[in-house]
Parts: structure tokens; sequence; C-alpha cells
């Protein structure tokens, strides 16, 4: 009878302590089939198998709708200089200019420095609206004469062109003297020397901060094929210019090139694999589009089913205009 009794009593109370159990822990636990479940229906895994969920969490989960997949943005390219304060004198035609690897901001209290402790000239007038310095006037061969210094911001990010041209005043009006008649070598070397010895110790000019915002490049996608170009805001004969060293920098191969119709040909050779059934490639053209007088669009003759060599092509040149 004692033996019953206290069967009974021990009965009653894991009955008690298994239905408080039940109330304190009445909570929806996620075991893995869950989670394997919730791979598979929003294709996130092809085979979630190997996931062991050794301490699954309670709870509601919170499942995201991807059924919608939008493709990550490509990130803009830049331009960057490819060495700090590089410097590079250039001609083209009865254009001279010099290159330097830093902001045009930086390159302004340079040049006006320049002036001001030259032996030969000195400062006249400027205008950082335009970019525009200018040395005192001068007499040369009984002409009214002065420099100018036209500061833009280069191809590249954190890059400068400095313009320097020589005019004359005739009849009242200030004209730019041809280079058979000025002396502009002389001073564009004695420039270039003064900013190559020099450091950029003046610092940024805050009145000139707006010339660092003009970009004349511009690398962009094609609405269509989804192809990139490059916008370029220079005429025809400087974009060809700047293609063409842009090209030889690159490492490619001109094989012949075209002025007129506005085409370098390059070697390029890809070969196709047995499951690939697009023609193999021996040359890609590259072509130069004039827009407007100050406006030129450089792209690739490729096919959309070539678009990542393309890009590829592009975004090489891309970081070698100049």
């Amino acid at each position: 009878m004692k033996n019953f009794l206290l069967i009974i009593v021990t009965t009653i109370f894991l009955s008690c302590a298994i239905e408080k159990t039940e109330i304190n822990y009445k909570k929806e636990t996620l075991d893995a089939s869950r989670n394997q479940s919730i791979f598979l229906d929003q294709n996130i895994l092809e085979d979630p198998s190997f996931i062991a969920d050794k301490y699954p969490i309670t709870g509601e989960v919170e499942v995201l709708d991807v059924s919608e997949k939008k493709p990550t943005p490509r990130p803009k390219q830049l331009f960057s200089a490819a060495s700090s304060k590089e410097i590079r004198l250039h001609k083209l035609g009865e254009i001279r200019w010099v290159y330097l690897g830093l902001e045009p901001s930086a390159v302004w209290p340079m040049t006006i420095q320049f002036l001001e402790t030259n032996e030969n000239l000195s400062l006249g007038t400027f205008d950082p609206n335009s970019g525009t310095i200018s040395s005192e006037e001068f007499k040369r061969n009984n002409v009214d004469s002065k420099y100018v210094f036209k500061i833009e911001r280069g191809l590249q990010q954190s890059s400068s062109e400095i313009f320097v041209s020589q005019l004359n005043k005739i009849n009242n009006a200030w004209q730019i003297v041809s280079s058979k008649d000025n002396k502009l070598d002389e001073l564009v070397n004695e420039f270039y020397e003064y900013l190559s010895s020099s450091d950029p110790s003046t610092g940024t000019s805050l009145v000139a901060l707006n010339l660092n915002a003009s970009n004349k490049t511009e690398v962009f996608s094609d609405d269509e094929s989804g192809m990139s170009k490059i916008k370029l805001r220079i005429n025809f004969a400087r974009a060809w210019a700047a293609l063409r060293r842009s090209l030889l920098l690159a490492g490619y191969k001109i094989i012949d090139e075209d002025r007129n119709e506005g085409k370098f040909y390059l070697e390029y050779i890809v070969r196709r694999s047995l499951l690939d059934r697009r023609q193999d490639i021996t040359s890609v053209e590259i072509l130069v589009e004039e827009m407007n007088s100050n406006e030129c669009l450089i792209s690739t003759s490729l096919g959309a089913e070539n678009k990542d060599l393309s890009n590829e092509i592009i975004s090489e040149i891309n970081q070698s205009l100049s």
C-alpha cells in the first residue's frame, strides 16, 4: 500500500514539473531543416547540406525578399596622376603647356610666385575664375607684349595643365604671337625648371578652388549597349594626340592609324575555346569621334558580345590619358 501511494505521489510531481516546463519554454525553435528550406526557397544556396545547426535560434526569423535582384552599379572611374608632382612638357602645333601632378588650386600660387620672383618679369593681372595669370606688360621690338598663363584641370584627377602664350598689342587689341615670332621656348623651359625645383609650400589657393571642379574627362556606359566610352572636353587634335600617347603608354601595338577616319588599329589577339563559338579577335579599332569643336568621344569597334573586353581596353586607355 505504501509503495502504491509513493508511485502516485511521484507521478503527480513529475506531471507538474513537465507542465511547468511547457509553460515557461513555449517558444518556436528553428531547426536545421527550417534553415535549409529558407536557403533553398530563396535560391541563396543550391546545396545547404553542410549547414549544421548546433545552436538553433529561438523565435521568428525575418527573411528578406531577394526575388528582384538588382545588379551592383560599377564604380565611376577616376583619373589619377601617375605620381605626385609628376611634371612634363607638351607641345602641339602652336600650343605649349606644362603638365603637373597637382590640383590647379595648388599650381595657382606657384605660378604667381614664379612671376613675382622672376628677374625679367613681374606679376600683372590675374583672374581665378578663368584661371588666367598675366605678366606685367613689357616692350619687345617697340611693341607692347605680355605672357599669359592659363591654368586648367588636367585629363587625370589631381593634375593640372598650364598653357603659356605670348600676346602683342596690335591696334589696341591683344593678339597671340605665332610660334615662329615668340620667345616662348625659353620662358616655358624656365617655368618648367622652376616648378621642378620648387615645393608647393604655398599650399592651396582658396580663390582658385573652382578650377579643381572643371573635369575634362568623363567615363560613362552607353545606355543601350552598356559599353564604356570616354568623353573628352578638348578639341580633336588634342584628343587624337592624347589617345595616341595613352595607347603607347598602356603597351598597345599600333599597327595602323587613319586620322581622317579617327581610327587607331591595334594588334590584339584573342583565341576562343572550343566551347566559345564567337570569332577570334586579331585586331581592335579605337575610334575618336568629334562631337563638336571642344568635345570628343573615344570608343572601341567591339560589339556587345565582347563588352567586357571593350570595357577593359577603355579602362586601360583611361588610366594613361594625359
